[in-house]
């Protein structure tokens, strides 16, 4: 299940306060994915789009080694999209893998998780 809240700053506002606070936690931006950049160099036109891909190595680490079929969720993704005037946030709901790789022993690591996105989310809404 996917979590979407809208925000209430512009596009640009929202991708900057979401990369900003995560790195103001010391937690690793990996990659910013411009989905419209992307198309726009292949002739295409698209709103507003922008994954950013995050994650910190101790928690990434203790779910992949719990499960390794974790690493198809990691590093952890944001999504932040616009259609029209409207700017949402969207990721998936961390609680997912407690059941999808039968989590047990990394429940902190989850819960760590799911914190952050709740802290980023603030950050918009």
């Amino acid at each position: 299940m996917f979590l979407k809240y809208k925000s209430v700053h512009t596009f640009e506002e929202t991708v900057k306060l979401a990369t900003d606070f995560i790195k103001s936690k010391g937690i690793t931006v990996f990659s910013i994915v411009d989905h419209r950049k992307n198309a726009d160099n292949a002739g295409l036109e698209m709103q507003n789009e922008t994954l950013i891909l995050f994650g910190s190595p101790v928690v990434g680490t203790l779910l992949m080694k719990e499960n390794p079929e974790n690493g198809i969720e990691l590093p952890s993704k944001l999504l932040i999209y616009s259609t029209n005037s409207d700017v949402y946030i969207l990721y998936k709901d961390p609680e997912e893998f407690l059941k999808v790789y039968a989590i047990r022993e990394s429940t902190d690591a989850i819960e760590k998780l799911k914190m952050l996105y709740k802290q980023i989310v603030e950050q918009v809404i």
